[in-house]
């Protein structure tokens, strides 16, 4: 790796995006960087044992509790979901499996049981006004979701439809992995925290993850947010940690670089003792597209051809959280991001990382797409305003003789790659747009077109 070349890059991207604070890390000594603070009032660096968020990559350990579950004959992935959970009633619930849930194909559409699952952490640090003011679909006067009853009574309380049958689509669903949690409680008789602890994080000699946020000590982060309804938006330290207990299986185990590179132990060591290796194999298995050339398997993403070899990751964001885990099995690396503010470019630094590791530019793309000249048909029938009930709302529009995409109050040019699709630049990362049957798939998410 040219340390230099990267470092420049990094550091590019960092100041770019205000990042108060972010480690980089390496698997077998290859780099480790701390860049900025973990504390940014006191000045404290940050180090690999610096405990930061990482919000869905959780959402790994969650799909391996289950493999395990399988492995000792105590459920199987093909299972129904209401072999576990029979009160479950909502529309389409008979037909999802814990396939499905793990591969985010259930059906289930985006929903905003996660704020209210946080409520009662946003309203101590006043967020859950400013989501309203956003134009997130909530209500003050709901209720807090603070046990797995509230959580699967508020899924029946809900009018929707799947959006298509089980196992034929992909839209990103925290629902379907804190429902996953309640099924891990329930066959192995322990909670969630202490099953994973249990199961991987001892096993692994990660002594320092976990999920409760009352473990968070001297060596956490300090977490950073922006006020987006501010006239001059600035980072400010926001002390509270979001937190949702009926949801800690889809994404809030705290740790730090060095844990998560032990983690990495369960892809890279096939005698690790945390997955057989079929386990592993149904586990970074290829079960649906999501978009050109990248898939997801349980709980983790797969790319076949990252620069000729085989990309396995996940990233997490919440509110002061950005992260992302990678691994590359074939070359016996494994990687990390960890930052302490939502909106980092976390995998923008993670990849370059890798891609410097490999001698190839850290700015190199590592997925390519062909311009497209948008016909007049193209434009009016992509364009308009797309919503989910977990709050993205985005509006496509053409201006200039160009369409533009709108996202929380940002105008951003695109780049059009075919006659359904665009891209556009966030986080220093290029996002696909793909617009299909009425809906945009965007963020990993299908989001409804408004009438």
């Amino acid at each position: 790796m040219d340390k230099k070349v990267y470092e420049e890059f990094a550091e590019s991207l960092v100041n770019a995006y205000k990042t108060p604070g972010a480690i980089v890390a390496l698997n077998n000594q290859i780099y480790e960087k701390g860049f900025g603070y973990r504390d940014k009032e006191n000045e404290l660096p940050v180090t690999a044992d610096t405990i930061f968020g990482i919000g869905s990559t959780t959402k790994s350990m969650t799909s391996i509790a289950i493999l395990q579950l399988q492995e000792k004959g105590n459920l199987s992935v093909d299972d129904y979901i209401k072999a576990y959970i029979p009160e479950i009633t909502f529309k389409g619930s008979d037909e999802i499996t814990l396939h499905h849930l793990m591969t985010h194909t259930s059906g289930i559409p985006p929903l905003n049981t996660l704020f209210y699952a946080n409520k009662r952490s946003m309203e101590r640090d006043g967020s859950f006004d400013v989501q309203i003011k956003l134009g997130l679909p909530l209500e003050r006067e709901q209720d807090s979701i603070d046990t797995y009853d509230e959580f699967i009574g508020y899924l029946n309380s809900l009018s929707f439809d799947l959006l298509d049958e089980p196992g034929k689509s992909f839209s990103y669903s925290n629902d379907g992995y804190a429902l996953l949690g309640i099924i891990i409680e329930r066959v192995s008789g322990l909670p969630y925290e202490h099953y994973i602890e249990k199961n991987i994080f001892t096993p692994l000699g990660m002594k320092s993850s976990f999920l409760d946020p009352n473990q968070l000590d001297e060596q956490a982060a300090r977490q950073y947010d922006i006020d987006p309804t501010a006239e001059t938006p600035a980072i400010k330290y926001s002390p509270e940690w979001w937190d949702a207990p009926v949801m800690w299986a889809a994404g809030y185990v705290k740790s730090t670089a060095n844990d998560m590179l032990r983690y990495s132990d369960v892809f890279l060591n096939k005698s690790n003792g945390i997955l057989t290796e079929e386990s592993l194999t149904a586990m970074t298995a290829q079960y649906i597209e999501i978009e050109p050339g990248r898939y997801y398997g349980y709980g983790v993403m797969i790319t076949p051809d990252f620069f000729g070899t085989t990309l396995i990751e996940h990233g997490g964001g919440i509110k002061g959280v950005t992260a992302h885990f990678a691994v590359l099995s074939e070359k016996n690396i494994a990687a990390i991001c960890l930052t302490n503010i939502a909106g980092a470019p976390a995998e923008s630094l993670l990849r370059g990382a890798l891609q410097s590791e490999m001698d190839i530019a850290p700015d190199k793309k590592a997925a390519k797409y062909d311009d497209y000249t948008l016909s007049e048909a193209d434009c009016k029938a992509i364009t308009g305003v797309y919503k989910s009930n977990e709050g993205q709302t985005i509006k496509v529009y053409e201006k200039d003789k160009a369409i533009f995409v709108e996202i929380q109050g940002a105008q951003i040019p695109t780049q059009a790659v075919s006659s359904r699709a665009v891209t556009i630049t966030m986080q220093g990362t290029d996002f696909l747009l793909q617009f299909k049957d009425g809906r945009l798939h965007f963020g990993f998410r299908q989001l409804l077109k408004s009438e």
